[in-house]
């Protein structure tokens, strides 16, 4: 059997082909028969294998072109969600009947369910080849369903045994229990019953539909003989995304104890952006700030200007710096301020922005080659996680949790945030950046540093630096691959190729790296 999706016989012929490894799956579809699938309401249905995450892509871009004729391409996101977890949810069902049969444990039996479940997820975790196999040798498989119809889309999973009452029970309690949580916070920090896997993704998937206008009642599973059957109905006449300009109502009440920019320092950037204002002004509302102070005289007396004595004086120290640098100085020191470097997070979250603007100062020197916009994007790199210190600190053990969920189901967190808040942290950071009256290029670097080419034109090459700059960062601590970067950022800055890349991400590392100061570069 394929190790990719087999498209079962129907009468649309074969509209979409087995991906070949490492091909993007948006060039094994065939847009035209899918479409037709729409408008003349016929089911569209795959045949997955095994436990392959492989398939997702695939699946991921077949429902992109069934919510584009729809006119709902805004529910991608949840959406996907939701069908991956029935189709996760499918496969271990097929795999906890061959485990269950290897241990001589009736799955229907209370007692011989509990002892099975215990070990369940671990075993099937240490030896999912194992498993693979005993599925592939006896035929098991899933079947995945698109079907629009009745002013309604379909997403249907079936798989190849049927669930008993215990597991349906199990489940139907899980539906109601959602009735009483209004957010995914809640769901995270309620307590589920962890003997069975499909708990709390169901739980985070009737969230979901809430968040596009609809209730569990758009979730159904039932039993069929011998098989299961799992569905989302989408009535499209009915789908309505919450505002994404409206916080959740736990963000805006808490919005005011987040940490603030320093008034002085927002004052000194005022400052050196008026054109009336002189050496001995500047210097003298630093002098003000002992620890700005200090850090102004440790910057200027570091490796990085190489001067042959030491400076004391805060106006000498002003003029070596220039307006530019004072810049850049600001804003980190301010940034830094906000920081609590107590918890380790905090620390890894300062060294990465440090290390994200001085490659995004790179990449706008030597590919852009803008010397306009060295300043915007070095500050932009420096801010561009702003949003983030929003949501760790007003709710940290939440957002623990979301991230452990999201890469359990390999969900971007930024999805998962989104949907929590009404926006994700990039949204929260721009909205925060905007009360704090940062000029719009730094916003909009804040904003776009996910989605570049959401970014204004004016504003495109900043974007693109930080975005990049971000990309190369998230490569390097193994939370993204290249293939899931923005092919048209790449294709701005000439990169063609994965090796081309990595040459270009092992020169901005190996210039960090040997840098001597936590500025930009010279």
């Amino acid at each position: 059997m394929s190790n990719s999706a087999e498209l079962v016989a129907d009468r649309t012929g074969s509209a979409v082909e087995p991906p070949p490894p490492q091909k993007r799956p948006s060039s094994q579809i065939n847009i035209a028969d899918i479409q037709r699938a729409v408008q003349n309401s016929v089911p569209l249905i795959f045949r997955l294998p095994g436990l392959l995450p492989e398939s997702f892509p695939l699946l991921d871009a077949i429902l992109q072109v069934y919510l584009g004729e729809l006119g709902q391409e805004k529910i991608q996101e949840p959406l996907s969600y939701c069908l991956k977890e029935l189709i996760q949810n499918a496969q271990k069902a097929n795999a906890k009947r061959v485990y269950f049969e290897e241990r001589g444990l009736q799955i229907s039996r209370k007692d011989d369910y509990q002892k099975g479940m215990e070990d369940f997820h671990r075993e099937l975790s240490e030896r999912l080849p194992h498993y693979l196999q005993l599925l592939k040798d006896r035929g098991m498989t899933i079947e995945v369903s698109f079907h629009a119809t009745g002013g309604k889309l379909v997403v249907s999973v079936r798989n190849d045994v049927a669930i008993t009452p215990m597991e349906l029970s199990r489940i139907q309690e899980r539906i109601l229990k959602t009735r009483t949580f209004h957010s995914f916070f809640e769901v995270l920090e309620s307590s589920v019953d962890r003997t069975e896997g499909a708990g709390l993704g169901i739980m985070m998937l009737i969230q979901f539909l809430k968040r596009i206008g609809l209730d569990e009642k758009a979730f159904a599973i039932k039993a069929e003989p011998g098989r299961t059957v799992a569905s989302v109905s989408i009535p499209t006449s009915q789908v309505h995304l919450e505002q994404i300009r409206i916080l959740a109502d736990v963000l805006v009440r808490d919005i005011e104890s987040l940490p603030h920019f320093p008034e002085n320092v927002v004052q000194l950037l005022k400052l050196t952006e008026d054109p009336e204002a002189n050496v001995a002004s500047i210097a003298g509302r630093v002098a003000k700030d002992p620890t700005l102070t200090a850090e102004l005289l440790k910057h200027v007396n570091s490796a990085y200007y190489g001067l042959p004595s030491r400076v004391n004086n805060i106006v000498h120290a002003v003029k070596m710096v220039g307006m530019r640098s004072l810049h850049h100085l600001l804003y980190s020191f301010g940034f830094n301020l906000m920081l609590d470097h107590h918890q380790a997070r905090m620390r890894i979250l300062w060294d990465h922005s440090l290390r994200a603007a001085f490659y995004a100062f790179l990449l706008a020197r030597d590919f852009k080659r803008r010397k306009d916009i060295l300043d915007d994007v070095y500050v932009a790199g420096i801010l561009h996680d702003l949003g983030f210190i929003a949501v760790t600190t007003l709710h940290p053990r939440t957002q623990e949790k979301m991230r452990r969920f999201s890469m359990q189901k390999n969900l971007p967190p930024r999805i998962l945030e989104r949907f929590s808040f009404g926006m994700n942290h990039a949204d929260i950071g721009a909205l925060i950046a905007e009360k704090w009256h940062f000029p719009e290029q730094l916003i909009e670097g804040i904003k776009y540093h996910h989605e570049p080419t959401l970014a204004r034109g004016a504003y495109k090459d900043v974007v693109f630096c930080v975005y990049l700059a971000n990309a190369v960062c998230d490569v390097e601590r193994g939370m993204i691959s290249f293939r899931q970067m923005d092919r048209s950022v790449l294709a701005d800055f000439g990169i063609t190729s994965e090796e081309q890349f990595t040459g270009i991400a092992t020169r901005l590392r190996e210039t960090h790296d040997r840098r001597q100061t936590n500025g930009p570069p010279r």
